[in-house]
């Protein structure tokens, strides 16, 4: 649309990286970093966004020439972002603007009905360009987080912020809304200077937020919500600048409002869209802290989706977090007992009955949910660094939406962790026999390298490899912001795809039965969403540990033994302190017996 338009009469801007640039030589512009900064054995910063190519506009004039093309010339001081007053505004833009009445809703349940050709022309929430680094921020964050339904879409994603941005905005919504748009930007590689007046307004944010929970009936508010989710948001793309704590601090506070609103408060189709994202963060958070579902797997499903594949997907994932609460539980138990063996083989048998319905739920799928076989790349060689590569030798696979993808990856990953949670119970049943050469261990190596496999084949997709030569590797989805689709060739991928891949990634990478190569290129693309897409999240998982489950059998072992011996340390030491002869003599006999 004519918002995002190259200006004209500033030339071609440039798309070699950051250090080519300023070194003022010409850049072969490989991906993800290029070959002449690996020549002088620097690491490549990477290349500016083309959303940042296209906010180039540095004459008076062009300003002007461009501004008489817009239906809305309001302009903003960027000296007044100081505050945030003015990119909270950016909510005035959103509910004044010419083309947003084409994508604004009618009713609570018609918001995300919106006509693909509709966004292809209007759908907009900027209606002018500027330099004003507050505009960059919101367009910036709108382009590559609030993900619209389109006609083929099952859902969007945090789009029902939206119509919560029209007319005049709850103001915890809109210094939250300030907070992660400048942090968004702030990440990138060229705007680390933005980050100290993002944390800023994360802090008005929380101060706002706090006063709102106070009063009941704004605490109550959709907008109360939705400023609590956007600071989780927040701590995705800022995480190892502050505590990673503090992401789970905001999601316990998003489940905790839906609580005390309860279910049935949430039956319009926007406020479904709210439950939905809430409980799909709380079941990451779940899965990865292996904490057992608030309140419970039920509560959770009584806002259902109306499609039944996600539906089921969601129960399931759900269920395995729960496995993998009890699994801490039970197979840190040292003693063993009866009772302790009963409880550890019914977790056994209970993972065992998820995981075959995870492998129905995959046959159900239908075939525009499968994956398309692309291309087959052959092996790199001895000594190739995976670890900056854009792919991995093997398949590459394609899907029809990115949307589709995401939960593809998520099953598998849940897949992966069930045998995980199996074959810590096989450790702990066989004490301390080989546990690599039973049939599970067999299964598991079979089924998790297929899945392995299967994650990894996806990634190019996700990044946008080969699209410039592969239509069906362009990512066709339609974002807040922006050009429908991410057809430009040289367009890096949308930093959303990031928060969609980096949890699938990190478990295929943790697992026993990933190949090395394949957990170089892994880790490599989860440091590629950290340091060139900006969800530094990502750098977290980098740190989290690694040989699953492998590293969890072998620390049980170690504090069995550990207690072992320390038990029968304790038994044959006689302690003769304050004891009198007979009580000696006693224990010497007990001893001997």
């Amino acid at each position: 649309f004519w918002g995002l338009t190259l200006l004209f009469g500033l030339g071609k801007p440039s798309k070699g990286c950051y250090l080519c640039r300023a070194r003022r030589i010409k850049c072969d512009e490989g991906k993800p970093g290029c070959m002449r900064c690996q020549k002088v054995k620097r690491v490549c910063p990477g290349y500016r966004d083309v959303f940042d190519l296209n906010l180039r506009d540095e004459t008076k004039s062009t300003k002007q020439k461009l501004n008489n093309r817009m239906i809305n010339s309001r302009t903003f001081d960027s000296r007044e972002i100081g505050d945030g007053s003015r990119l909270a505004g950016r909510a005035d833009i959103v509910a004044h603007s010419p083309s947003f009445d084409i994508i604004s809703p009618t009713s609570d349940t018609s918001w995300t009905s919106h006509d693909s050709t509709e966004h292809r022309h209007g759908g907009v929430i900027c209606t002018q360009i500027s330099t004003p680094i507050d505009q960059q921020a919101t367009c910036f964050f709108l382009a590559n987080f609030v993900l619209l339904p389109a006609q083929h879409t099952m859902r969007g994603y945090f789009d029902f912020i939206l119509p919560l941005l029209k007319g005049k905005p709850d103001p915890s919504l809109s210094m939250a809304f300030t907070a992660v748009a400048t942090a968004s930007l702030g990440t990138r590689p060229n705007s680390k200077a933005l980050l100290p007046q993002a944390d800023l307004f994360y802090v008005k944010a929380l101060t706002k937020i706090t006063a709102t929970l106070r009063d009941a009936r704004t605490a109550s508010s959709d907008s109360t919500l939705a400023a609590v989710l956007l600071l989780s948001f927040f701590e995705q793309v800022t995480a190892t600048r502050v505590s990673h704590q503090a992401w789970n601090s905001h999601v316990d506070g998003a489940v905790a409002l839906l609580k005390a609103r309860g279910p049935e408060n949430f039956q319009t189709r926007r406020r479904r869209d709210i439950w939905h994202v809430v409980r799909a963060l709380a079941t990451i958070q779940y899965i990865a802290n292996a904490k057992a579902v608030v309140p419970s797997v039920d509560w959770w499903l009584t806002v259902s989706a109306s499609d039944k594949i996600i539906a089921k997907f969601a129960r399931l994932n759900l269920l395995v977090a729960d496995l993998r609460a009890e699994n801490t539980a039970v197979t840190s138990q040292i003693a063993r007992t009866a009772a302790n063996y009963e409880n550890v083989l019914k977790l056994q048998r209970k993972a065992e009955v998820v995981e075959k319905e995870y492998v129905q739920w995959f046959k159900s799928l239908p075939p525009s949910w499968r994956p398309k076989f692309e291309t087959w790349l052959g092996d790199r060689g001895i000594g190739y660094n995976y670890a900056t590569s854009e792919t991995h030798p093997g398949r590459i696979d394609s899907y029809s939406e990115m949307w589709i993808a995401y939960h593809q990856n998520i099953a598998r990953s849940s897949r992966i962790l069930l045998h995980v949670t199996i074959l810590r119970c096989v450790a702990w049943l066989g004490d301390m026999n080989d546990y690599t050469l039973t049939p599970e261990y067999a299964k598991a190596q079979q089924v998790c390298g297929a899945l392995i496999e299967d994650i990894v084949a996806s990634c190019p997709y996700f990044f946008g490899w080969s699209k410039d030569r592969n239509e069906a590797m362009v990512d066709q989805s339609f974002f807040a912001c922006g050009e429908s689709g991410n057809t430009d060739a040289h367009a890096g991928p949308k930093a959303l795809w990031g928060i969609f891949i980096m949890w699938p990634i990190y478990v295929a990478a943790s697992a026993d039965f990933v190949l090395p190569s394949q957990r170089l290129y892994l880790r490599g693309r989860l440091q590629y969403i950290s340091e060139s897409m900006g969800i530094h999240q990502a750098s977290v998982l980098l740190k989290a540990p690694l040989d699953q489950p492998s590293i969890y059998i072998y620390g049980q072992r170690q504090r069995a033994q550990a207690f072992a011996a320390l038990s029968k340390a304790t038994q044959l030491q006689p302690v003769v302190q304050n004891k009198s002869p007979e009580i000696i003599a006693r224990s010497a006999c007990t001893l001997q017996l």
